[in-house]
């Protein structure tokens, strides 16, 4: 639609003869007037819409109908501005607040012009028609205006959103025809590979028979249960065959659990999923299978069904996932985007419905890959050196591991670098994101990992580091071999990153020293050593004498040593407290004379603490953390202040936060200003700029 040509018709404007409409139907919310005339050649209907609102008709919208689309215009504003709402949404009449109409058409000539224009729609697209019920000489109040309104909006919408779904379908379908037929050979993969386990021993203790589904052979049972082959010498006379136990088949040489033929059999129904990895041009495509194997009904052909249900199409700038579902709201089943794979929550899908785990059909992935955006990916070396954990299978033991991985590789390109290198455990930490820092996407693997040549020859020499031994590196900078080995086997005991705790200690002694006085001395827990070293730092004793480093009785120097730091630190806090105290008796002499930091009004005045005991009350009496704030305020980084009521002068009552602003103003476990105090701290706030802003001779004090 035109919206510039439809936005130059003139606004509509209401008459005395509408006015009159709200005596003759008081209960009306919208008054409509009506026009046709062609704009740019298109028959056009324009519906003005005017609020009644305390008995006076104001202008809301007017909305202009073509014969393939429709829009609405805001009239409330000068500006122009379109709405895409249908009219039941915009005047608010909906389905369930239709009683006695909620719209009135200004004439009944308007509403012939309406309705013309309707009828003509629904006749030219073949709809089914209806009666044009006209009643003459008055307005119409019922609801039939508005269902015929609704009809029409409903069909534009309706064809809209079906131009909307073919647009995502033919999107959809051009990555469909990327995707050829399954490999002949899949069905025999299905039955070998994926159910290879899948398998059981049936018995009939009366006909003393037994039946192997994986080599599907009849054996005999004899006296003791035990099973027998009737022409091939091979029994197993070990294991007697029992409802629910594993016996070893002669044969196959595999063990299984056997099933009593006459023993239900209702919940022998096993579901897997298997993942086949094929190639278009330069796209690698990835295709998720669900089979089922059912044994209810025969177990001797028992039936095995595969559907594919999902799809991706891996390109070199992002990944497309796709599943066979209902298609939006409709009832048509076919490829659809699948927009989130992440199922949490303490109940995970059906096992039918998303893969829990699954069976790789590729054995050769670097040949698949290759010629693709994939091509350098390393992923077979990802499948063949992390996730593999079957000598006769590829079981992927998360669902959707391949697709995991290369969008991973999509971002971090460096993958194909650890992994060809032997760096598993790193290449590993990286898919998870486990504590792992941002490695540089960098040409070679040491600008990657972000070390030297030296440093990559010791991570060559333990042969498949960590991330950790990584961040030990990059904290040590220069490190010897040896010291390297002995801290990556460093537990990080009561420190993130107790390593960082041995190499300071090298500015005092060896990292050699104080690992063989810590197992010497038995001290279980190193972070307590390094506690005794930092109180001797406070403490300010000499960090190169041995004898204070290396106790000959550690427990007994630390105990000591414990007691001498809590002495330490409450004098400290004592000289604090008098150099605090000090600078609060400083601030009260220079602000004496300051209207603002004595302002008294109504009941309320403000003032600074007198001492640091009295931050520490305010704290613990309004519950609120005012008490740290000491070191800010010694260090004139804020100041504090405290608002009392003047019938209770010593009782916390709010306590303002003051830099250049007021900060904050908290009262009882931080609740907010009362009006009374919030208009007392906007007087206080503007006596403190002026007081601020005042030139330094005229200011009286600070």
């Amino acid at each position: 639609m035109d919206k510039r040509a439809l936005s130059a018709i003139p606004r509509p404007v209401f008459t005395d003869k509408n006015k009159e409409m709200l005596l003759l139907v008081p209960h009306i919310s919208y008054l409509a007037t009506a026009s046709r005339q062609e704009v740019n050649g298109i028959d056009t209907l324009i519906i003005n819409f005017f609020h009644a609102e305390e008995r006076e008709l104001k202008p809301a919208f007017r909305t202009f109908c073509q014969p393939d689309d429709y829009i609405t215009q805001d009239l409330t504003t000068d500006k122009t501005k379109w709405k895409t709402g249908a009219i039941n949404y915009l005047t608010g009449y909906l389905y369930w607040y239709r009683n006695g109409g909620n719209i009135a058409v200004a004439s009944v000539e308007e509403r012939e012009i309406i309705l013309g224009f309707l009828y003509e729609f629904k006749k030219r697209h073949d709809t089914k028609d209806y009666d044009r019920c006209m009643e003459q000489g008055r307005s119409v109040t019922d609801t039939e205006l508005e269902d015929r309104i609704d009809e029409y909006q409903d069909k534009i919408k309706e064809w809209k959103l079906q131009e909307k779904h073919n647009k995502e379908k033919a999107e959809i379908d051009l990555h469909m025809e990327k995707f050829g037929d399954v490999p002949k050979d899949y069905d025999r993969f299905v039955r070998e590979k994926v159910f290879g386990e899948e398998h059981y021993i049936f018995y009939s203790t009366a006909n003393k028979s037994a039946y192997c589904t994986s080599c599907e052979l009849d054996f005999e049972l004899d006296k003791e249960k035990h099973l027998r082959h009737k022409k091939i010498p091979i029994w197993n006379d070990v294991d007697k065959v029992k409802h629910n136990h594993t016996v070893l088949c002669p044969y196959c040489g595999k063990y299984f659990k056997c099933k009593s033929e006459s023993m239900s059999r209702q919940s022998l129904f096993a579901v897997q999923w298997s993942v086949l990895i094929q190639k278009h041009e330069e796209d690698v495509l990835v295709r998720y299978f669900c089979h089922t194997k059912d044994f209810r009904i025969n177990y001797r052909n028992p039936e095995i069904t595969t559907m594919e249900k999902f799809r991706t199409v891996h390109t070199a700038e992002k990944a497309k996932d796709f599943e066979w579902a209902r298609f939006k709201s409709t009832y048509d089943y076919r490829w659809c985007i699948f927009h989130d794979r992440k199922y949490s929550g303490w109940c995970p899908p059906a096992e039918i419905t998303v893969p829990r785990s699954a069976v790789l059909y590729n054995e050769n992935l670097l040949k698949t890959v290759s010629g693709t955006c994939m091509k350098y990916s390393a992923v077979d070396i990802y499948i063949d050196k992390i996730v593999n954990n079957s000598n006769w299978r590829i079981l992927l033991n998360k669902p959707w591991t391949i697709d995991w991985y290369f969008n991973q590789y999509r971002k971090t390109p460096y993958l194909e670098q650890l992994l060809k290198i032997g760096f598993y455990k790193i290449a590993q930490s990286v898919m998870e994101d486990h504590n792992c820092p941002e490695f540089q996407n960098g040409k070679t693997v040491l600008e990657t990992l972000g070390i030297n040549k030296l440093q990559f020859n010791m991570l060559r020499e333990v042969g498949n580091p960590t991330v950790r031994d990584v961040m030990i590196l990059w904290y040590a900078k220069e490190i010897r071999q040896e010291d390297f080995k002995l801290l990556r086997y460093i537990h990080d005991d009561g420190y993130d990153k107790m390593y960082e705790k041995y190499l300071d200690m090298r500015q005092y002694t060896t990292i050699y020293k104080v690992d063989k006085y810590i197992n010497k001395q038995r001290i279980k827990h190193d972070a307590d050593y390094f506690d005794y070293i930092r109180w001797l730092e406070k403490m300010g004793y000499d960090m190169r004498n041995e004898f204070n480093l290396f106790p000959r009785n550690f427990r007994r120097a630390h105990d000591e040593m414990s007691k001498q730091y809590m002495k330490f630190k409450d004098k400290q806090a004592r000289e604090d407290a008098k150099r605090f105290n000090r600078l609060l008796r400083k601030l009260r002499k220079e602000t004496a004379e300051v209207e603002a930091m004595n302002l008294n009004i109504d009941g309320l005045f403000i003032r600074l603490p007198n001492k640091l005991e009295e931050l520490k009350e305010e704290g613990e009496s309004l519950h609120h953390c005012v008490g740290t704030y000491m070191e800010k305020v010694e260090k004139g980084e804020t100041m504090i202040f405290f608002i009392r009521q003047k019938a209770a002068p010593e009782k916390p009552y709010y306590t303002l936060e003051w830099h250049g602003r007021v900060v904050q103003c908290r009262g009882f476990r931080n609740c907010e200003m009362t009006p009374e105090v919030k208009a007392f701290v906007e007087i206080f706030e503007k006596k403190m700029a002026e007081y601020e802003a005042a030139p330094k001779k005229q200011r009286k004090a600070g």
